[in-house]
């Protein structure tokens, strides 16, 4: 029993939430905010006893409203794109990975990409 409740506490302990700001929404997430949105505050998650019925209602409905925002933000629950993509590069899914390359470069550093990058997309991308 005390190593069940040992388990529990350290889950719970582990366990933060992230205060996120775009400027216009605020959001509230399990995972740290991008760099660009990040307020800074983040707290340790606790449940409170003193939360009425009508808070702990409106809390569930907020926590489910920041998953869907977070969600909607990665891109998930997107309905498929079907239909014949029509592109006149010799090589569209080498074009596609080099700018996603580029794109993934410039985000996780910061700067703007290599150039050897930006060649490869020139390359790749070539016209027919």
């Amino acid at each position: 029993m005390t190593l069940a409740l040992c388990a529990l506490a350290t889950q719970a302990h582990a366990q933060r939430v992230y205060k996120c700001s775009d400027g216009q929404q605020v959001a509230y997430q399990s995972v740290p905010c991008p760099k660009e949105q990040d307020t800074g505050v983040s707290r340790p998650v606790v449940r409170d006893p003193r939360l009425t019925t009508a808070d702990r209602i409106r809390v569930a409905q907020e926590s489910s409203q920041a998953r869907r925002w977070v969600r909607e933000s990665a891109g998930y629950d997107q309905p498929d794109v079907r239909g014949t993509v029509i592109d006149n590069v010799v090589d569209p899914q080498s074009c596609e990975d080099a700018r996603l390359r580029k794109e993934m470069a410039e985000v996780f550093t910061g700067r703007s990409a290599p150039a050897r990058i930006d060649q490869e997309i020139h390359r790749a991308c070539a016209v027919r």
